[in-house]
């Protein structure tokens, strides 16, 4: 029986956040092709954000066949998202003739090896947040910390709720929209896809990620968790999740269900890690690195302060979420060139769509 809750009402394809992803003609023409970055991605891409620096859109590069930077400018500014793709002898003169070219520039979500390099061409490195991951040969459900996805899968699974990894060939997008345009009236941000930090919703079938839908006891699409892949030397290793997404009126429990089938699924497949990605402004300490102390203080500041999570974004709920798996954590940075600038963290703001 079809329910219409679970439909999209209308096509809003100047503001919906699941058309945002498609709309792409007015991309600009890369330098790197969209082959030349999967190859790279497949050999070095195995950081949270490979495969979102080879596929986002919008996002411009500069390399060649040895390596690229992804980045987009923001009033005047240029905002690298990620590591280098390369090798580690080709990553320092990419970085070099990188900077050469762009004169006001940002680093984001850099790795701790990446911060170690910029900082030592003078640039100051603030702490982001933190990168969950989980080693999924060591991995397990037992114990009390545990006992919230025990429960969780235990609770779906009684009632009959049912999780299947299926493509767009099995699952209606008009369905998948329903879920995402409900989910999205939810959120503190209503009106756009937050993106270059995420990468947007894509409604179709893309290389090598998978995806994991929820489903009703009546067969009504509730929730959902698409991963991309994390590569090295040319093999999947592991995923990260990307898309999470649940509909307002499904279970409480749904999102814990399906992590917990996705993790049992990974680790029968043999894979070795599933990254859960950023929490911004989360556990930040900064004892690592020259940064700014006023950077600092703001990152720590909107990471407590009610109203930013409140209004701009659940900062709080979102790191205390994914502390629960329990998992390892790695510091995450943004590198610039000079200490605290308001101008330059309003326009990563606004580049994100937060504000």
């Amino acid at each position: 029986m079809e329910n219409s809750i679970f439909k999209s009402k209308k096509k809003r394809r100047d503001v919906s956040q699941t058309y945002w992803a498609a709309e792409q003609k007015r991309a600009a023409e890369s330098p790197v092709s969209p082959e030349v970055r999967r190859n790279l991605i497949k050999q070095h891409g195995d950081f949270t954000l490979a495969y979102s620096l080879g596929t986002q859109p919008r996002l411009k590069y500069f390399g060649n066949d040895q390596g690229f930077i992804a980045f987009r400018k923001r009033w005047g500014i240029t905002f690298v998202l990620g590591d280098v793709v390369a090798s580690p002898d080709q990553t320092d003169s990419l970085i070099d003739r990188f900077l050469q070219a762009h004169k006001s520039v940002v680093f984001c979500q850099a790795s701790q090896q990446l911060a170690e390099r910029l900082v030592n061409r003078g640039f100051y490195a603030n702490e982001m947040g933190v990168d969950s991951s989980l080693d999924l040969a060591e991995y397990n459900f037992n114990g009390k910390q545990k006992e919230w996805l025990r429960y969780a899968s235990n609770w779906c699974a009684r009632r009959d709720y049912r999780i299947d990894e299926a493509s767009f060939d099995e699952v209606l997008p008009e369905d998948v929209e329903g879920v995402s345009e409900a989910w999205r009236k939810t959120r503190t941000v209503k009106q756009k896809e937050v993106r270059f930090l995420n990468r947007p919703i894509v409604l179709k079938d893309e290389p090598d990620v998978r995806k994991f839908f929820f489903h009703s006891p009546e067969n009504q699409l509730q929730a959902y968790i698409f991963m991309d892949p994390i590569y090295r030397d040319g093999h999947i290793i592991g995923f990260v999740t990307c898309i999470k997404r649940r509909h307002p009126d499904a279970p409480m429990y749904s999102e814990q269900a399906i992590m917990k089938h996705i993790i049992e699924k990974l680790q029968s497949e043999g894979l070795s890690e599933l990254k859960l990605g950023l929490s911004p402004g989360a556990w930040i300490d900064d004892d690592q690195f020259k940064h700014s102390s006023l950077t600092n203080r703001l990152f720590k500041y909107s990471f407590e302060a009610n109203w930013v999570n409140r209004y701009l974004y659940h900062l709080k709920g979102h790191a205390d979420y994914k502390r629960r798996f329990r998992g390892r954590e790695e510091k995450l940075y943004l590198c610039s060139q000079r200490g605290f600038s308001p101008y330059r963290l309003m326009a990563l703001v606004s580049l994100c769509g937060i504000a």
